[in-house]
């Protein structure tokens, strides 16, 4: 053999596997090389801001974590109640593939162009018009998503009409609402002074680690909670009418109408998993930067916030079945849990489930804030990343006292927000990665038949969301 390889080496041929496995070798050495040459420049040229951050790999992917898990997670049992169990499931890992790549995407595409911001990086490559789109999108979308978490921190502070059945009402024994000191307007005022402000207060993203990693444990108790009540229905033989594959009834008797239901479902799930603009500020917070650790990073925060998800979409279908409702907390209230666990328990249980709730939701607020705040600063005050001294806070409450206002005067945005995420939150999470990584790993020669494949979905399922959507509230609804 070695004779044969020298005789065909001098007749000028050469053998096709070793060529291959010199050309992987030969890439791979390549791409090693390149990340250095990157990290190098990020150093001399950036002062190593990327590289020197203070957070560590656990309260960095906490922080992603956080940022994903929000008011979208309550509203996945629904979507499962629409799409049965495995559909859903389905559903649910398709969207996770694809935030998995377009997380993924946005650090490649940062390591290829060396700009280490999403602004930096749209900026360079689509110019002034690609930019103030992605600023308009990310204020849309985290001013649109704060406001519905207030909201939302409202009812479960104050609860909803007719009853009032909320935190603080039941707490004092008054569900009066015109009682001032346990109205809305007085609650959510406290809320945003006492809670929400010393928050957003913090000028380092590494400091909300305690509270983004509370946050992820509240949620995971949440999931374990929704599981456990599963499992007492089970053996008690009082699950609800769930179904493991659509039905007519669910999704519709005609492939148009069934079509139409699932692309008016993805935007529910899809917004679930949306966390896109705090990936750079959370590489940049992130000790010993590294495209490897960033990855990690995006990996372990993805795989956690997908198996809660899972448990409480399909726990909470389980539970209740057919009478799941659009936010599954007010399925899980002390009457709706007294059947199955008891009433003094499922009183208990409710009360835990809405305050760790809201603690969640602060804590998802605080992030959302950071991007909108960076966004707002940016383009308001030519490209400066955070304002100096009193300017920082000035802004910061201003846009909290904006989104209070909003919160007060309008209680229920849900069509709003519904045409806003599946617009706004899919051009920042899913069409505008996608077609950076087609552009910049062209232009580079680093783009395979996967990565074509995988970015073209991500364009085309956006676009298709976006538009199924708007037909759908606008249109087809009326």
């Amino acid at each position: 053999m070695p004779g044969e390889a020298r005789a065909m080496e001098e007749a000028g041929l050469h053998d096709p596997l070793v060529d291959a496995t010199e050309d992987e070798e030969a890439l791979r050495e390549q791409e090693a090389h390149e990340e250095e040459l990157a990290r190098a420049e990020d150093l001399a040229s950036a002062g190593a801001s990327v590289l020197r951050g203070e957070t560590r790999l656990t309260q960095a992917t906490a922080n992603l974590a956080t940022t994903i898990i929000g008011a979208g997670i309550m509203a996945l049992p629904r979507a499962f109640a629409t799409l049965g169990i495995v559909l859903g499931m389905g559903s649910l890992a398709g969207v996770f593939v694809l935030s998995l790549f377009s997380l993924n995407a946005l650090v490649r595409v940062s390591r290829l162009t060396h700009r280490w911001s999403y602004h930096e990086v749209v900026a360079a490559e689509y110019g002034p018009s690609g930019l103030l789109a992605l600023r308009l999108a990310i204020i849309v979308n985290n001013a649109g998503s704060m406001i519905v978490y207030l909201i939302i921190i409202g009812d479960m502070l104050v609860g909803v009409p007719p009853d009032f059945n909320g935190l603080l009402t039941n707490l004092l024994g008054v569900h009066d609402p015109s009682v001032w000191y346990v109205s809305r307007p007085v609650v959510l005022a406290a809320a945003c002074l006492l809670i929400l402000a010393p928050l957003l207060s913090l000028r380092d993203l590494g400091r909300l680690g305690p509270m983004s990693t509370a946050g992820v444990v509240i949620a995971g108790g949440f999931a374990a909670s929704v599981v456990g009540v599963t499992g007492i229905a089970i053996a008690k033989g009082q699950i609800g009418d769930f179904h493991w594959l659509p039905t007519p009834d669910m999704m519709g008797d005609t492939l148009q109408h069934q079509a139409v239901t699932l692309l008016s479902v993805l935007p529910v799930i899809s917004l679930s998993f949306i966390c896109h603009y705090n990936v750079h500020p959370i590489a940049h917070s992130l000790e010993r930067f590294s495209n490897r650790r960033m990855r990690m990073v995006v990996n372990r925060a993805l795989v956690v916030c997908t198996c809660v998800f899972t448990l409480v979409a399909a726990g909470g279908y389980c539970l209740f079945g057919s009478a799941t409702q659009a936010n599954i907390l007010n399925n899980l209230t002390p009457v709706g849990l007294a059947p199955i666990i008891g009433r003094p328990a499922g009183t208990a249980l409710s009360f835990a489930i809405r305050l760790g709730y809201c603690t969640c939701l602060m804590a998802t607020f605080a992030m959302l804030n950071w991007a909108l705040r960076e966004t707002v600063t940016k383009l308001l005050f030519n490209n400066k990343a955070m304002l100096p001294g009193p300017g920082f806070y000035a802004l910061s409450y201003s846009l909290l006292a904006i989104i209070y206002g909003v919160a007060v005067v309008v209680p229920s945005v849900w069509t709003a927000m519904s045409v806003t995420g599946a617009t706004a939150a899919t051009f920042v999470a899913f069409i505008l990665p996608g077609a950076l990584i087609l552009r910049v790993a062209r232009r580079t020669h680093r783009l395979s038949t996967r990565t074509a494949c995988l970015a073209g979905v991500c364009v085309g399922l956006g676009v298709l969301m976006g538009v199924v959507t708007l037909l759908n509230t606008f249109v087809l609804k009326h």
